[in-house]
């Protein structure tokens, strides 16, 4: 079946595919609709229309989703055990990610709302219990005894594509030293960003405030950032593989994937 480019009909197939996997979710086609009709980040066509069923449904109040999204959170808890290893810091963690994630603030709806059906729910999900994980780490130590780099942590994000990380695995010290040879060609200013992104968890709108900057051009370091790091993996990997083994696509699709699952969620979690 070719994809869908309609918007309304993509979200119609969305709610189908909703429908479908999670029939004890009560989520009507119209209130599935409205929630979507006023966002402008929704691509098409929509890769994971039942998950974004879910997420609305969850940030509507919907117990069943509630209940899933619950349940999606704690699979995702053990990765916290490379920071922590303590249940009490897993259990401050996954409560946190709850609180941001599915109580609202005033009249605006749940951050799970922001979900956009690029990556799927619980890869999202999941690089929201990391961030949290890191940013309650600095809570309650100081930044400098936290050992980890931004390098590490989007080469850690979860993709939920188990075929590409077993690529990664197979050619680890491979990808690794091409992966890290794009990050450290980056300009400082863009290594600095993304070191506040993904390991001193601030928001894009910090970012700015912290350059002087609108957030549209701080999107921007990071969108030229991302095609760097890219461009640079391909050259590196090209110089250790085969031009025309398939691992290098692999290696490739699995670094767009951690990038975009990570530029994507910023926007939603700010930790409270």
């Amino acid at each position: 079946m070719p994809p869908v480019t309609n918007r309304s009909q993509a979200i119609a197939q969305a709610f189908a595919e909703g429908s479908a996997a999670y029939p004890t979710v009560a989520l009507g086609r119209e209130q599935f609709a409205s929630a979507l009709s006023t966002r402008d980040d929704i691509s098409l066509p929509i890769t994971h229309g039942a998950d974004l069923f879910l997420a609305i449904a969850g940030s509507v109040g919907d117990p069943a989703a509630l209940g899933r999204v619950d349940a999606i959170l704690t699979d995702a808890a053990p990765s916290l055990r490379r920071y922590d290893s303590s249940d009490s810091f897993l259990t401050e963690v996954l409560q946190r990610v709850r609180i941001s994630m599915l109580i609202s603030e005033g009249a605006s709806a749940p951050r799970i709302a922001r979900y956009d059906g690029r990556a799927s729910l619980g890869a999202w999900l999941g690089v929201c219990v990391m961030r949290m994980g890191l940013y309650v780490l600095r809570t309650h130590r100081n930044a400098r005894e936290v050992p980890t780099e931004w390098v590490d942590e989007l080469a850690a994000m979860p993709t939920a594509h188990p075929e590409l990380e077993a690529v990664r695995d197979r050619y680890a010290e491979t990808f690794g030293a091409a992966w890290r040879g794009a990050c450290a060609a980056l300009p400082a200013r863009q290594r600095a960003v993304l070191r506040m992104c993904f390991v001193e968890c601030c928001s894009i709108e910090t970012i700015a405030a912290t350059y002087g900057v609108h957030r549209v051009t701080v999107w921007r370091w990071l969108e030229d950032a991302k095609q760097k790091l890219l461009d640079g993996t391909r050259a590196r990997l090209d110089e250790r593989l085969r031009p025309d083994d398939p691992s290098t696509q692999s290696l490739l699709t699995l670094v767009r994937s951690k990038l975009d699952l990570g530029l994507s969620q910023l926007h939603a979690m700010v930790p409270r």
